[in-house]
């Protein structure tokens, strides 16, 4: 990070990289069980995580979190290529698909509701955790949800265009 980077990402960075110890200690191949287990270590209605939402809101509010878009209802940004082993990126999706991919090494993601009661492929906000070598197309609806999501070696098989 340069001296320019604002004092939110870097204290963003801070708190996702201390959510690292319990992203590793997840057995992704039971998705759900490792959904459950996020949830009570780092449950969305805790200090933390609200803290981590916070400094997300201003990041999208000054427009470093999501800087770019993909269609009107899409927006995302790149947080860390490599935060112990993971690409970390940020999305925001209003009622619509993305592009689909399949996670050769899974992928964990926080899901925060920003309007309405929005789902995430039917989960609700939450810890939402793919096994590796699940596809999906991901897909909110009722509204417009924030993801944090977190990929192992940042690997992604995207579906062709």
């Amino acid at each position: 990070m340069s001296d320019e980077t604002p004092a939110d990402l870097k204290e963003l960075i801070a708190r996702l990289e201390a959510l690292l110890p319990s992203i590793d200690a997840v057995d992704a191949t039971d998705a759900e069980a490792a959904s459950a287990q996020l949830t009570a270590h780092h449950p969305f209605d805790g200090e933390e995580v609200r803290a981590i939402l916070e400094l997300c809101t201003k990041g999208l509010d000054a427009d470093w979190l999501t800087p770019h878009a993909a269609g009107s209802k899409v927006t995302f940004g790149r947080l860390a290529k490599d935060m112990g082993g993971y690409a970390v990126d940020a999305v925001t999706m209003a009622d619509g698909c993305g592009r689909g991919h399949t996670h050769p090494r899974g992928e964990i993601n926080m899901c925060f509701p920003l309007q309405g009661d929005p789902r995430f492929d039917g989960h609700a906000p939450g810890w939402v955790v793919f096994a590796p070598g699940s596809h999906h197309v991901p897909t909110v609806t009722d509204g417009t949800m924030l993801f944090l999501y977190f990929t192992p070696g940042g690997e992604v098989v995207w579906d062709p265009a």
